[in-house]
This record gives C-alpha cells, sequence and structure tokens, in this order.
C-alpha cells in the first residue's frame, strides 16, 4: 500500500530495509491512529490518480468477491453493486476505518481480519479476488498468491492494482537505490503461483503502476 509505505517508516524506524516488516508493525500496531495517518498520506495521490486506477481494478467485478488488504478502505466506493464482498485485511485500526466508510457510503461489505498468507475462506469460494498495492508489502508474496489461487473459483479472475519496477532500466536502477520497495518485479512471481496473466496493463507512462488480470 503506498500511503503505508511512506508513513510505516516514521513510525517503526528506517526507511529503506525490512520495508515488509515495517508495514506490517504500521498497520498492526498502530491501531485507529495509524488509519487516519495513512489515509492522510493517501489523500494527495487519490486525488490526483487513484480514482482512475480504482475505476479501472473494479470495472466487471460481480459475484462472490474477496478484496485482501483492504486496509482503510480505499476500495470502497468502488464496490460493485450487487456483489458480495468480503474485504480483509491484517489491522483492526485499518478494517475499523473501512468499516464506517462502508457506512458512510452505504457499502454492504463484510469487513474481517485475516491474513493473505492464510486465508479463512474454504477452496474455491470466491469468484474475483481484488486486491491494490498489497504484494508488494507482504512478507512472503509466492505464498499469498497461492492462497489467493486456492480460494478463486475455477472460473474466477485475479485484479492486482500494484506498483512495480520500470521498464525503463534507467529509472528502475534509481529506484534501487532511493526505493527498492518500489521496484519490484512482481510479475515474475506469476507463473511460480501457477496463474496465468491475461491482461497486463499499465496506469501511468513509466509503467510504474500497473494493473493485471490473472486467472488459474
Amino acid at each position: 500500500m503506498i500511503g503505508a509505505a511512506y508513513a510505516a517508516p516514521l513510525f517503526c524506524g528506517g526507511f529503506r530495509r525490512n520495508i515488509e516488516r515495517k508495514m506490517l508493525c504500521f498497520r498492526t500496531t498502530m491501531g485507529s491512529l495509524g488509519g487516519w495517518i495513512y489515509d492522510l498520506v493517501m489523500w494527495p495521490l487519490e486525488i490526483r490518480w487513484g480514482k482512475g486506477w480504482r475505476i479501472a481494478l473494479w470495472r466487471g467485478v460481480h459475484g462472490r468477491v474477496l478484496e485482501i488488504g483492504v486496509g482503510t478502505g480505499a476500495n470502497v466506493p468502488y464496490y460493485p453493486e450487487g456483489a458480495q464482498v468480503t474485504a480483509v485485511d491484517i489491522g483492526e485500526g485499518m478494517l475499523s476505518r473501512a468499516r464506517h466508510k462502508a457506512r458512510g457510503l452505504g457499502r454492504d461489505a463484510d469487513f474481517r481480519m485475516a491474513d493473505v498468507h492464510s486465508l479463512p475462506f474454504p477452496n474455491e469460494s470466491f469468484d474475483f479476488v481484488v486486491g491494490s498495492f498489497v504484494l508488494c508489502s507482504v512478507r512472503d508474496p509466492l505464498r499469498a498468491l497461492a492462497e489467493i489461487r486456492r480460494v478463486l473459483s475455477p472460473s474466477g479472475e485475479v485484479r492486482l492494482l500494484e506498483h512495480v519496477r520500470p521498464k525503463n532500466e534507467r529509472l528502475g536502477r534509481v529506484l534501487d537505490r532511493i526505493a527498492p520497495h518500489f521496484a519490484k518485479r512482481t510479475w515474475e512471481l506469476f507463473p511460480t503461483a501457477r496463474l496465468q496473466v491475461e491482461t497486463e496493463r499499465a496506469l501511468d507512462r513509466h509503467g510504474l503502476v500497473r494493473l493485471y488480470v490473472l486467472r488459474r
């Protein structure tokens, strides 16, 4: 999650090393204050770019839907009408703000505390699994992808909005030095996780933010 990636080091120490551990600390220990800080950090990005990215992410989603890493509920305004949405996060403070947003918007969803590495759902439970800026922040993205695949129905679809290493090598090398968290080759994980890339779409001119549509 982009906002948490900036806010977490302020409270959990350091800006470069073990960013996944720092984000876990941020999301599980900051409570409602952490949720408020996350929203504050994200606000300029959401105003400028986030709306368009999230509209693209949720377009055509329907049926039984799992949102992983719901955070403070940035995606809640885009939940499709009629969809049966279950949304999970590892931090109760984040979930509390997401629930508050859902109530304010009249969105009906089931918010649960859960770890994406060990989802508490039976096999093939969902038609869609949706996540925004999640794989960059978890401690074991391959395990998370394995769980996503497990709970996805055979005809289901995974939608992932991720910030990844840009195609431009010069920019990639710069990010390697100053912000390695934003320069991950996430697409290389999908074949190992036995997920097929149906589409890959760059949402900015540098290819830093991409929308992936995956299937089993």
